[in-house]
């Protein structure tokens, strides 16, 4: 199918969860983790459809899609955009309508829902071309799935021994084991960072962008199946708009706590011990970098994430290993100059 969306989230979990969907339909997706990055994508190429986070920090969905609809330097004037926004809220689907959305769904998106729009938004000549499934990517027998419990995957397994996640929660979110793992993967990975930016806001009191972070946590909470993550980051995401500032100077360090506390419960995701790994040669690490300079250049998530996921599969000296450690995180936040300037270094 000759037809690309974009998807503009701050969510690195959410835009992967909306990616998968997509491209289970056969469609091509580039993602962009802010409303600037957004600003570069529609300067380069045309949507036939873009889906966007209305709550984001910076420049926040309705500012992007006013210097979108404005013409200026860009290929999608016209594009139907529709908004991202919480199932908490009835009130922010209408806020994006008033404020110039073409429409809008509730996050986690639902299959039907999401074919919906691009069946009402997909110009005709690419919605013929358009293969709807007669199921959901999530779907599967009773017999298929009898079938698959007895050789259930290792690590899924130890999920389930996780305190406060709910795993068959998180599947049938995800669609499947493999993409589960893969949202898993990323929460894991953007802990350290996204506790960071939120506990920054908070001290800074900047609370505007403290309730984006933590809005955005409820999300990946929500996705993960951490029912309890969930509902802590939504209680103070609702204490930052209705501005109740001693709720938030008195529950956000416990929630951070509980938070990073998943760096633990979840360290088996972490890789084998570092000493039991085989050395990697300087070959190899220069390959690395090289190809990892090669895919960022063009974008691609899914490639420098293998080469990143790869190294970890080695001991590396201290300052690679570091340096990989950063690209992860930037990697996480399509943080793409942020790479460059890491590999150069």
């Amino acid at each position: 199918m000759n037809a690309s969306v974009l998807i503009v989230d701050d969510s690195k979990l959410d835009r992967f969860f909306v990616r998968k969907l997509l491209e289970y339909l056969g469609i091509r997706v580039d993602e962009a983790a802010s409303g600037r990055e957004c600003l570069k994508y529609v300067r380069k190429s045309q949507y036939e459809l873009i889906f966007m986070d209305y709550l984001m920090p910076s420049l926040n969905g309705v500012e992007t899609l006013k210097q979108i609809r404005g013409g200026v330097d860009n290929r999608n004037e016209s594009t139907p955009i529709v908004a991202f926004v919480s199932p908490d809220d009835p009130s922010e689907g209408r806020y994006c309508i008033d404020n110039g959305f073409d429409n809008y769904l509730e996050k986690p998106v639902d299959f039907k829902q999401l074919i919906a729009s691009l069946v009402m938004y997909f110009p005709d000549n690419v919605r013929r071309d358009l293969k709807i499934p007669s199921s959901t990517p999530k779907s599967s027998s009773k017999d298929e799935k009898e079938k698959k419990e007895p050789a259930e995957n290792n690590i899924i397994s130890m999920i389930r021994n996780v305190e406060d996640i709910d795993v068959s929660a998180g599947i049938s979110l995800c669609g499947n084991e493999d993409s589960y793992l893969t949202a898993l993967g990323i929460f894991y990975n953007s802990i350290d960072m996204k506790a960071d930016e939120i506990e920054e806001y908070y001290k800074n009191k900047d609370y505007e962008n403290y309730t984006i972070k933590v809005h955005a946590l409820k999300s990946s909470g929500n996705l993960i199946g951490a029912e309890k993550l969930r509902a802590d980051a939504k209680a103070l995401e609702d204490a930052g708009n209705a501005k109740d500032y001693d709720k938030i100077n008195n529950e956000t360090e416990p929630l951070l706590e509980y938070f990073r506390g998943f760096k633990k419960k979840l360290s088996f995701l972490g890789g084998g011990e570092e000493d039991s790994k085989p050395q990697a040669d300087e070959k190899a690490i220069k390959d690395a970098y090289a190809a990892l300079s090669e895919f960022t250049e063009a974008m691609d998530f899914d490639l420098a994430n293998m080469v990143v996921e790869s190294m970890k599969e080695w001991k590396l000296p201290d300052e690679d290993k570091a340096k990989f450690d950063e690209i992860e995180k930037k990697l996480s936040n399509l943080d793409w100059d942020g790479i460059k300037e890491i590999i150069n270094s």
